[in-house]
């Protein structure tokens, strides 16, 4: 899966609803609408990255290659940002610290874990995406009901992971799923009416604490969107702030809490918050352009270039909400 500025674009958006749904939590506001995106951001942000997932070049790669590639492009970014958030917070830290920053992390901090983790399921069960997902929709399904949408280890033990680990393969394998088979004209219109139905039906859940109606309707929300996910890439949108966003998300991604607290601690309010911090961040990104040694530490994009070589499809990489 190529490069596509559709994609782009809607990494680009979720990012900025990303912000936007931090910068209220942080000033401890609530609106129907934080609801709302919590429900599909992250879900959809895992589903894009399974159907931009190379997954070819993942199971035939040599491991150590595909390591030290992973490794640069999404673990040492998300260490760095992991020492610095817990330096700033103050946290302990133990020998337990490492255990606890893989299988439980902190904030934000989980999304490079787990979609790492969910590439590495895709590596080591060499199966179609269909058989994928028929293993891991049950999973997810489980989870979810087992322990609710709510964030918090599967588990007492020192081993026990967070619950997205085992909650998101159900998007990230059914994005892949939709990858490799795509949408049929004559499943558009079903993929509309299942993701509409589901947004009104989660809507409308906002303090019910209705845990049973939870499930199906943030399934058939966030599916019905990453069934959309072929269609939009063949209509080719370009919106070059967004897509610059989009194409930087890592690093809008891991950065944006912490500048985001500095903000807040300054007296600004949410919206004059989520402002700067766009701005802020923006500029930092063109700042570190000439350095690619702070660029690889921080998870910044490369800026894009003026010719487009044809290159191999990437691999996912977290590319969050």
């Amino acid at each position: 899966m190529g490069k596509n500025p559709s994609i782009d674009l809607l990494k680009g958006v979720l990012i900025l609803l990303v912000m936007a749904g931090h910068a209220m939590e942080l000033a401890h506001q609530q609106h129907p609408a934080l609801w709302i995106g919590a429900g599909f951001r992250m879900p959809l942000m895992i589903g894009i990255s399974g159907y931009l997932l190379n997954v070819t070049r993942t199971r035939t790669e040599q491991t150590g290659v595909l390591l030290g590639r992973y490794g640069e492009r999404m673990l040492l970014p998300w260490l760095v940002a992991s020492i610095i958030y817990l330096l700033v917070s103050g946290g302990s830290v133990s020998w337990t610290a490492p255990l606890d920053l893989l299988l439980r992390p902190p904030f934000h901090l989980w999304y490079v874990p787990v979609l790492f983790f969910l590439i590495l399921m895709t590596r080591l069960l060499p199966l179609p995406p269909l058989l994928l997902l028929a293993i891991g929709a049950p999973i997810s399904l489980a989870t979810m009901y087992g322990f609710g949408l709510d964030h918090g280890p599967v588990g007492v033990s020192l081993l026990s992971p967070d619950s997205r680990f085992l909650r998101f393969p159900v998007y990230f394998f059914f994005g892949m799923l939709m990858a490799e088979r795509g949408l049929p004209t004559r499943y558009l219109g079903v993929a509309l009416l299942v993701m509409a139905l589901g947004l009104v039906w989660w809507a409308g859940q906002q303090g019910s604490g209705n845990g049973l109606a939870y499930v199906p309707a943030r399934l058939m929300m966030c599916l019905g969107l990453i069934a959309l996910l072929p269609r939009l890439s063949a209509l080719r949108l370009s919106f070059a702030p967004l897509n610059r966003v989009g194409r930087d998300s890592l690093f809008f991604y891991l950065w944006h809490p912490l500048v985001m607290g500095v903000a807040l601690a300054s007296g600004a309010r949410a919206t004059a918050t989520l402002a700067l911090s766009i701005l802020i961040l923006l500029f930092a990104s063109r700042l570190l352009a000439p350095s690619a040694l702070i660029r690889r530490l921080v998870g910044s994009a490369p800026p894009s270039r003026a010719v487009i070589v044809a290159q191999p499809a990437p691999d996912a990489a977290p590319q969050p909400a």
